[in-house]
Formats: structure tokens, sequence, C-alpha cells
């Protein structure tokens, strides 16, 4: 059966591989990562949630490109010449991947800003776009280092709550805090929320929620309860987009940026808008 599964695969190591001209993405960081690397006529099919958003940070390119459902049925109709998808998925695909001797590469998920670069290079190579890929891996890597706070020494406390945003000890979003000079607070409960009366008695020195491209998110709202509306205004809240953070690309820098410049207004080294 035909399955790659891929973590560290760097480019360099041995010769490019072929180029793909019928590529399916069933999966939104795959998604992601192959419209910024890919020639356009050579997707195939993006997952439905590509051009949504809320989710994606290439919906408005993803928009140009047909979108087929994230199973097994439909890659008998479409005949790839590769699959790419997460860790997690359909048990008909590798199923039909394999019977169709079609490669069927898996990308796990980023759990740090670091495992970006490797991944931009694995889906690169399993494209055949190499150079395309050690181009934007090595720009990510040089200007990574460039991004940190003023006072990386005061390290503040930071709650995060609502649409896309995970806040989860040990996950990508964890990684960017703490570049940011954030700590995670750990008052949420086991299913993820956070009371209220917590918040309040434990307040963080800043609350990030996530925020829809447009519009508002119910997140959003939340802190507009009367007990957190005056608690947690200014320097000390940051709407930050949750498609930033979902996938490891390029643009998870854009967060980055965003927290750090919040760090910066609380610690009094950046006005606050």
């Amino acid at each position: 059966m035909a399955v790659l599964l891929l973590s560290g695969w760097l480019t360099g190591s041995a010769d490019a591989g072929p180029v793909r001209t019928r590529i399916v993405s069933l999966n939104l960081c795959t998604d992601e990562l192959l419209l910024e690397l890919a020639e356009p006529a050579h997707i195939l099919g993006l997952s439905p949630l590509a051009a949504d958003c809320a989710e994606s940070v290439q919906c408005e390119t993803a928009k140009t490109h047909p979108v087929q459902r994230p199973d097994g049925e439909n890659l008998v109709a479409t005949r790839p010449d590769l699959v790419l998808d997460g860790t997690w998925h359909k048990p008909t695909v590798p199923l039909v991947t394999g019977a169709m001797h079609v490669p069927f590469v898996q990308l796990p998920s980023a759990a740090s800003l670091t495992d970006i670069p490797n991944q931009i290079r694995t889906i690169a190579r399993a494209i055949g776009e190499d150079a395309r890929g050690e181009e934007l891996a090595h720009t990510f890597t040089n200007h990574l280092p460039d991004l940190h706070a003023a006072h990386p020494e005061k390290i503040l406390t930071a709650t995060v709550i609502g649409a896309n945003l995970s806040g989860e000890e040990g996950g990508l979003i964890t990684d960017i805090l703490t570049r940011a000079g954030f700590r995670l607070s750990t008052f949420g409960r086991s299913d993820g929320t956070i009371p209220i009366e917590m918040l309040i008695a434990h307040p963080p020195d800043l609350l990030v929620t996530g925020m829809i491209s447009e519009g508002s998110s119910l997140a959003e709202s939340a802190v507009q309860h009367p007990a957190l509306k005056d608690r947690f205004r200014g320097p000390h809240l940051l709407a930050l987009p949750g498609r930033l953070t979902l996938c490891g690309t390029p643009e998870t820098l854009d967060a980055l940026t965003a927290l750090i410049a919040a760090h910066d207004r609380l610690t009094g080294t950046e006005p606050s808008p």
C-alpha cells in the first residue's frame, strides 16, 4: 500500500521526485501548503475547508479550484497521481490509493514553529517542487529569529479562547505564545472551556479570542459579558484570526507578530492602537 507518513523528510537527501500534475488534497493543512507550492493547473481537488475564510489562510485562492469530499470514493472518479492528507482520514482513503497504486502522503500536524519548514519541504518534495519548497522554507527560517518581544525576559500570562484557537499545552499555539513572551494559563476545564468565574478570579495579562475573518465570532461575543467587559479591554484583549494557528504555514508568523505586539504594548514598549 503506497502510504507515506512524512514528518521530517528533508530535501537535499535524495534526487528530486517527479512533478505531480494531478494532485488531490483532503486536509486543510495540506491544502494550504499545496496552494503555496504547486502550479495551479496541477491541483485536481481540495478539501471543503480550503475555501472557507474562517478556516483557511488561502481561502480566496482556493475558490478558483475544485472542491471534493475527503473520501476514497471521489478518488476513484478523479484518478489523481498523488493524494495528500493529514494523519486523521477516512478508512477508505488508504484502501483506494493502495488499490490504485497512487502515492498517499500523510502530513502530521505542526507542534511548533520549527516544524513548519520541514512541512513545507515535505509537501514540496511530494509534488516535485523541491526548489520552491526550499526557497519558502529558507525564507521562513531566516525570518523567524527576527520576531521576538522587546523584553522577552518579562513573561506574561495569556488565556486563549474561541473559534479555531487551540489552547492545549504543547501545541502550536503554546509555542507561539512562548516565543512572544507569554505562558499559557492553566485554568481551563478538561473540555477546553474556561469558567468566567476563573477568569475573574485569576485574570491573565492577555485574553486572546478567536476572530472570524468577517464579522464577530462567539468568542468575541463572550468577552462582552458584563463580568468580563471591564476586566479585559485595551492592551489586555487581542482578537486573533484562528485560521492563522490551525495549520503550520508561512502565515502563522502573522499570529506570532500580533502576539509580540500585544506583549510589547503590555510591557510599555509599544503604544496601544
